[in-house]
């Protein structure tokens, strides 16, 4: 297993900000080396540019509305700097105020260079409603006989239809999209072409709300909405078009991003990895023994496909929510679970304003100094561990004085890699101190020969553990604090 880590870059602002940076126009075509050397210093494996398929008037009109009512007055801002949501998309050509398939192609192989690989979005459930295809194939897409809430009217090659806005069962449809009606066969067929196609520009996609196309949910959702089929199908889109797109590029790595319990089943389906946003749930709830309880019942193989966060582009900005130390701690778990870590555009920064995806500008910010410095020494510290290079475990920590209880708020994930190199995490995601034993021979061996040492601590402490029996390791550890710890087998 690698070290796998994937940052999102808003590719509007990127590209923006950086031509304001440099005094010049910047494109796909002339994005320095230094950018790239940069993520690769830092550890990022996967580059995921959000925000490159080309977006029609209507969907821009449609942001526009909100602009002029509320998003003007969060951000000083023009017209101009709305361009529209990346999420309904007019089709997949690169949006050409940003570049062009070619450069997209260069620039995928430049990443290649720097050890990154590119990710690009593919949207399955929803177009814009800019779109040519309702017009073309009506039958490929939800509709109603007549208007109703949640419907638009659209002129086809067939007469006129009434398509049913983009949505998911719990919110309002949204208003700048047309949703694809994945009861109809021809759908399956057209959209796997697509992906087949987009595939090939990069070396992976993230799947916008892949579990809406789950037969079950989708059923369910447009239940009221007959298909315009007289043979609809019930298969799993995901199950056989992940085969197809895997025949295009085999390399490819497929993120779903998941909600509502259905992770498993989209791993099941072919998915390389999906969003565990459970983890990030409890965390902010401050459900710290049931995260324990969660992670230690969670089966290895769906961890190691799992993709961990604080933050994205949908969510709030994680250092608006939480204080320094508790956020540094959070941080530290996303890193060091197994599966694959999201970092956000803004994230490492200390960013704390929303950005608005429809908009190419964001709010100015100062960088949180503090945040942007832990952040640094995080990602260069895990380079030097075996965290995702070996084996991991959850372990159960263990109370060192009967009636303690601190130990249920704690994370303990030890890592094996070659040579029995062990790596050890303690996270003590409570405000107060714990002390707790753990049963494990290797480490208590190991340990008592003087080979452990501190490789990173949240709070900059140095302390190590000591064992206190047979197979046991004592420890204690400050409230909301985690450290690591290198085991290495003397030879």
């Amino acid at each position: 297993m690698s070290a796998s880590i994937l940052y999102e870059v808003n590719t509007r602002v990127w590209l923006r900000e950086l031509s304001e940076k440099t005094g010049q126009p910047m494109t796909l075509a002339n994005i320095l080396e230094a950018e790239l050397e940069r993520w690769h210093q830092l550890g990022f494996t996967h580059i995921w540019l959000m925000g490159v398929w080309t977006i029609g008037p209507l969907v821009r009109e449609e942001a526009l509305k909100q602009w002029r009512t509320a998003w003007s007055k969060e951000i000083a801002s023009s017209e101009d700097d709305v361009q529209g949501s990346p999420y309904a998309i007019k089709d997949y050509s690169i949006d050409p105020r940003i570049g062009n398939p070619l450069e997209m192609l260069l620039l995928r192989d430049q990443l290649r260079q720097h050890g990154l690989k590119l990710i690009l979005d593919f949207i399955p459930n929803h177009l814009g409603i800019d779109s040519e295809e309702p017009h073309n194939y009506p039958a490929h897409f939800v509709q109603s006989p007549h208007r109703v809430p949640g419907t638009f009217e659209r002129k086809t090659k067939f007469g006129k239809r009434f398509f049913a806005h983009g949505r998911d069962p719990y919110f309002p449809p949204w208003a700048d999209t047309v949703q694809l009606d994945y009861r109809v066969p021809e759908t399956h067929t057209a959209r796997t072409a697509v992906a087949q196609t987009v595939v090939v520009y990069c070396d992976g996609l993230r799947c916008d709300m892949a579990m809406l196309l789950i037969p079950e949910i989708f059923e369910k959702t447009w239940q009221d909405f007959p298909p315009s089929t007289h043979q609809p199908t019930g298969r799993n889109f995901w199950k056989s078009a992940i085969g197809h797109m895997k025949q295009m590029n085999p390399g490819a790595d497929l993120i779903a991003e998941a909600y509502w319990g259905r992770e498993q089943e989209l791993q099941d389906a072919g998915f390389d990895f999906t969003y565990n946003k459970r983890v990030t749930d409890m965390l902010l709830r401050r459900e710290y023994a049931e995260l324990q309880e969660f992670l230690l019942g969670c089966k290895p193989e769906y961890l190691s496909k799992s993709i961990h966060f604080l933050e994205n582009h949908d969510e709030q900005r994680i250092a608006s929510v939480l204080p320094l130390e508790r956020h540094k701690v959070a941080a530290l778990l996303m890193m060091v679970l197994p599966g694959m870590p999201l970092l956000h555009d803004g994230q490492l920064e200390g960013r704390k304003a929303f950005a608005r995806i429809q908009m190419s500008k964001r709010p100015p910010e100062q960088p949180d100094s503090d945040l942007q410095f832990y952040y640094e020494r995080l990602l260069l510290a895990l380079q030097n561990t075996q965290i995702r290079k070996g084996r991991a475990e959850i372990l159960q920590p263990a109370a060192a004085e009967p009636g303690d209880a601190t130990q249920k708020k704690l994370i303990i994930i030890k890592w094996t890699g070659a040579n029995q190199l062990f790596t050890l995490v303690l996270i003590n995601l409570g405000e107060q101190r714990a002390r707790f034993t753990l049963e494990d021979g290797n480490l208590a061996s190991t340990g008592l020969q003087g080979t452990a040492k501190m490789v990173f601590s949240t709070n900059g402490s140095s302390g190590l553990p000591a064992q206190t029996a047979e197979n046991r390791l004592l420890f204690e550890i400050e409230g909301e604090t985690g450290q690591i710890f290198s085991y290495e087998v003397p030879s």
